[in-house]
């Protein structure tokens, strides 16, 4: 656990590098100018970005800090430039905590055996975690909708494009990593104390697979309750219809048993 914490702190401390201000606030203009104009809707369901390839970048380079940070302010940054409804803070969070996650897979990486696995490891928590459970969340309560009736097409849409995700960044994420390295001065020295070292990654990745499987198991459980719970209140409400029926007849026969007129409500009552 020690090792997982010094990993931010790790990671804060490269926010007094210049390298690490610069390369972030370009990167964050990249992701921004992706996002407006080059995302590609091939389909209703189906949405092809390239913007999250930008902030993985600053987050597997400088680590989970750096890039909850470069998430936040990209979010902000770009809903000023093009807002698109109210402000929703809950946005803001749950991109920063997806650039958050990243680092925490990416940071300390080298171009190994393990970069894949990291990258389908960070890109599949990310997916899971922020995309299906939070942001569904949040777009539900917005639209007024319930979870459960969000979450089916969320999640044929999410898994649908998670293998194109993970092919963009098992190609580029590499590329860059060897590029940033080659430039003198950028070559970095891996602690090997970290619990994400290449020394730590497969027990480091199985810790974190069986916390997602938790949380993912955690929420089916609580849609399953939440289904039931809406299948009893439907009960409920056609048991009690049944009952409103059963006592009008029975009003209706006690009317016509004593010779009165039943008054028929109007349309305007």
């Amino acid at each position: 656990m020690k090792g997982f914490f010094h990993l931010f702190t790790r990671s804060a401390k490269e926010l007094k590098n210049i390298r690490c201000l610069v390369a972030t606030a370009m990167l964050i203009a990249l992701d921004i100018v992706i996002k407006l104009t080059l995302d590609v809707h091939t389909s209703e369901t189906l949405h092809i970005s390239f913007a999250f390839v930008a902030l993985s970048t600053i987050s597997m380079l400088f680590g989970p800090t750096v890039g909850f940070t470069a998430g936040v302010v990209t979010d902000i940054l770009g809903f000023l430039l093009k807002p698109s409804g109210a402000f929703d803070i809950r946005f803001t969070l749950i991109e920063g905590l997806g650039a958050l996650i990243y680092g925490i897979f990416l940071y300390n990486a080298k171009n190994d055996k393990w970069m894949v696995p990291r990258i389908i490891a960070a890109k599949t928590t990310v997916v899971a975690v922020c995309n299906l459970w939070l942001t569904t969340w949040a777009v539900a309560s917005l639209a007024g909708k319930g979870f459960l009736a969000m979450f089916p097409a969320r999640a044929i849409k999410n898994l649908v494009q998670l293998p194109i995700d993970i092919i963009i960044l098992s190609v580029l994420l590499p590329l860059i990593l060897k590029a940033w390295q080659s430039v003198p001065g950028n070559r970095r020295v891996t602690d090997e104390k970290l619990l994400f070292s290449d020394e730590n990654v497969g027990k480091a990745m199985i810790t974190l697979t069986a916390l997602v499987m938790v949380i993912v198991c955690s929420l089916a459980y609580a849609a399953q309750y939440l289904s039931d719970q809406q299948k009893e209140l439907k009960n409920r409400l056609n048991d009690q219809d049944e009952t409103i029926a059963r006592l009008d007849e029975e009003v209706g026969k006690l009317y016509e048993n004593a010779g009165i007129e039943r008054a028929v409500p109007s349309a305007e009552e």
